[in-house]
């Protein structure tokens, strides 16, 4: 089995919402992916994001419904940074402060770093400004 792939927000938000840039290109990646049967990890906080981003830019309906089906779909496990993961994310954030990084994306990274994840499915360059390659 491959090593899973971290999903980030902009991957989820590009496969949610048909009006974004990257629609298209993220439906291709993720057929690619499922292809292969790759398995996903994400947060629960790149789904709070994920779900804020597709409430604000599309409706509520599309937002509840993009929760119910990252929560039941079997491929991506959701998992809650513990505070290891949040203080590693903390000193990410404070060390690359010429880089923007949200918040949520030093969880990512640390969550990553965490699991040994070397890919992440997103449209997103700090990812790769950590070092991370992109599904």
């Amino acid at each position: 089995m491959t090593e899973p792939v971290f999903l980030d927000t902009a991957a989820l938000v590009a496969i949610l919402n048909k009006s974004d840039q990257y629609h298209i290109q993220a439906v291709k990646t993720l057929s690619a992916l499922l292809e292969v049967k790759s398995r996903f990890i994400t947060t629960t906080y790149v789904f709070a994001e994920t779900v804020t981003r597709i409430l604000r830019r599309v409706s509520h309906e599309k937002a509840a419904a993009a929760g119910v089906r990252l929560r039941e779909e079997k491929s991506i496990e959701i998992v809650s940074p513990g505070t290891e993961a949040i203080d590693e994310a903390w000193r990410i954030f404070i060390k690359y402060n010429d880089q923007n990084f949200s918040f949520v994306d030093c969880v990512s990274f640390a969550v990553m770093h965490q699991y040994s994840l070397t890919r992440a499915f997103t449209f997103d360059r700090h990812f790769t400004v950590m070092g991370f390659r992109l599904a």
